[in-house]
């Protein structure tokens, strides 16, 4: 667990002096395992609890100028060992946040044999639930911008930090920023880890099929060792475009609604359903965009396929000249699988 002590939770907020952390800690662990180790990975998570418990420094240390000595036994430059401590501090404000938002509900209640009553006192009286439901979205809100500040400033560190990678992107766009050269998602590393399987499910239902099997797998190969040609970045700057466009139209649509065992469910409304503030975006605004972003991507694969039915040869982009998909300039123009009307707005092989 990255939080322990009270001290630790109230970097996040100004709770009462009374708080002790024994209450929160079921709503520390939920957040945990609910909102930080998806976002920063297992792998990642272990060693920051591996960093807490190697001796390396007292939990509790506040983030000063870099120790001169270090720790000889970590192997680990002086520097490195503050910026780590630096990211996890900013991971753990982000987990007090989360577990306010979880826990904040349940706060002012007593659960037992004898049923629920409302926790009050001469001088105490439980808040009004439009203030508890308002609170509610102002920890969920900056919990969600703590946990962007982290990876941001992971992402400037990563060389310095001496950290393994968080998790990793196997696809042509590999970080937030470069996905918000194409698509605008605020620079939210948060959301762009919430987009990869999206990303990966394009890539295989669109990318590769345009390209080939062949010449996707190839090019996807020399794109991870960092070998592509100049020939293969210009096809990278087409593919890329696409790639986000058809994300965000597939993310549109799935991105706000839970998927549970008894029901779909829209979980921004679900939650705040109670709050007339930031009203979410109409549904009818929602399709407009969808349908934006999809003529956006499939122009883009048009494009695409057209640029390598005129410029495949047997010496460049080869293994696409010889596949199936190649059909030659004259042909290019004649495919109708990237037509922009009602009638046919999806991609067929």
């Amino acid at each position: 667990m990255l939080i322990t002590t009270i001290q630790q939770f109230r970097t996040a907020s100004s709770i009462n002096v009374s708080n002790t952390i024994d209450p929160w800690l079921p709503y520390i662990s939920e957040a945990e395992e609910t909102f930080i180790i998806p976002v920063i990975g297992i792998e990642m998570f272990n060693t920051i609890v591996t960093i807490l418990n190697g001796g390396i420094r007292p939990v509790n240390a506040p983030i000063v100028e870099p120790d001169p000595g270090g720790n000889p036994g970590t192997g680990t430059e002086p520097g490195a060992i503050d910026l780590q401590l630096a990211f996890i501090d900013k991971i753990r404000r982000a987990e007090a946040l989360y577990a306010l938002y979880l826990g904040i509900d349940e706060m002012s209640l007593s659960i037992s044999s004898a049923g629920i009553q409302v926790i009050a006192s001469d001088t105490h009286k439980p808040a009004p639930q439009y203030q508890i439901m308002n609170l509610k979205e102002t920890y969920i809100t900056r919990a969600h911008r703590q946990i962007d500040v982290a990876l941001a400033f992971f992402s400037d560190n990563q060389v310095a930090i001496e950290l393994d990678s968080l998790v990793p992107s196997p696809y042509f766009i590999r970080n937030a920023a470069e996905f918000q050269l194409q698509a605008d998602i605020h620079n939210s590393r948060r959301v762009f880890l919430t987009l990869l399987p999206i990303i990966g499910s394009i890539e295989k239902k669109y990318i590769s099929p345009t390209l080939s099997p062949l010449f996707f797998k190839d090019l996807k190969q020399k794109f991870q060792n960092g070998q592509l040609d100049d020939d293969e970045l210009l096809l990278l700057d087409m593919i890329t475009p696409a790639l986000a466009h058809l994300t965000l139209a597939r993310a549109l649509l799935e991105i706000s609604i839970d998927i549970l065992d008894w029901g779909i469910f829209n979980n921004a409304a679900n939650t705040f359903n109670s709050i007339a503030t930031k009203a979410q975006v109409n549904n009818e605004r929602i399709s407009r965009m969808i349908d934006a972003n999809q003529r956006d991507g499939e122009a883009e694969l048009k494009m695409l396929q057209e640029f390598l039915d005129n410029n495949a040869s047997a010496s460049k982009y080869a293994l696409y000249f010889n596949s199936s998909r190649y059909v030659g300039a004259e042909n290019s123009v004649k495919r109708g699988e990237f037509v922009n009307d009602t009638a046919n707005s999806i991609f067929v092989v």
